[in-house]
């Protein structure tokens, strides 16, 4: 079971998480944001680290309040509701159980279901991400992602420079010119220290395969 736990809570894939607008800026150019998976991944983890026969949930709504209210009644146009609903997730005959809330009671369930996860450890290491602030552009909503740490198996993409240049290093070695490939390679570390090495060492290259043709 140590080992079922263990791979529960693995991070996820980067291409999973998303992240969710907390708070904008006062200029409107910087934005909050804050880390979360959606249910899918939630129910894609249990099947494939425990199987779908091996974990169970069941759901109890608890509330569908208008904003505000202490009480319940109808909903009005007006008055967006808060709904909580009660989740009790069974892992291999193991139990726990958590409340989430939302604006429906779709989002309610799905809310209910990952809080209900992380006590088994999925997702937890999410919360300890810090808040980040990152640029925004208010007219379309969009901002930069921040960058998590890589999933396990995960490889991080390389930029399109970098990719670009091992394309043409495959060609060279093709080409039979891989030593004259390194003594390039060997003037500029890695990439290139900077944006202007990376072109530089890309240009040599491309030229190298040029007198080649």
């Amino acid at each position: 079971m140590e080992e079922i736990w263990r791979r529960l809570a693995e991070p996820f894939p980067s291409t999973e998480v998303q992240w969710r607008i907390e708070a904008v800026s006062k200029d409107k150019t910087r934005a909050l944001v804050v880390p979360y998976i959606d249910a899918r991944s939630v129910l894609d983890r249990l099947d494939q680290v425990v199987g779908p026969e091996n974990w169970h949930d069941q759901y109890e709504v608890l509330s569908v309040f208008p904003s505000g209210s202490n009480y319940l009644r109808e909903e009005g146009p007006e008055k967006p509701r808060l709904c909580e609903v009660k989740c009790r997730l069974t892992i291999h005959g193991v139990t726990k159980e958590d409340v989430g809330e939302g604006d429906s009671l779709k989002a309610a369930f799905s809310d209910a279901l990952k809080r209900a996860a992380v006590k088994f450890g999925i997702g937890r290491y999410l919360y300890r991400v810090e808040k980040q602030w990152v640029d925004y552009e208010p007219k379309t909503g969009r901002f930069t992602p921040p960058r998590l740490p890589l999933g396990e198996g995960e490889e991080e993409e390389k930029p399109e420079a970098h990719r670009l240049i091992d394309r043409l290093l495959e060609r060279l070695r093709e080409e039979g010119l891989g030593k004259e490939a390194v003594q390039i390679l060997i003037r500029y570390p890695g990439y290139g220290r900077s944006p202007e090495e990376t072109k530089r060492l890309y240009g040599e290259l491309r030229d190298l395969l040029r007198k080649k043709a």
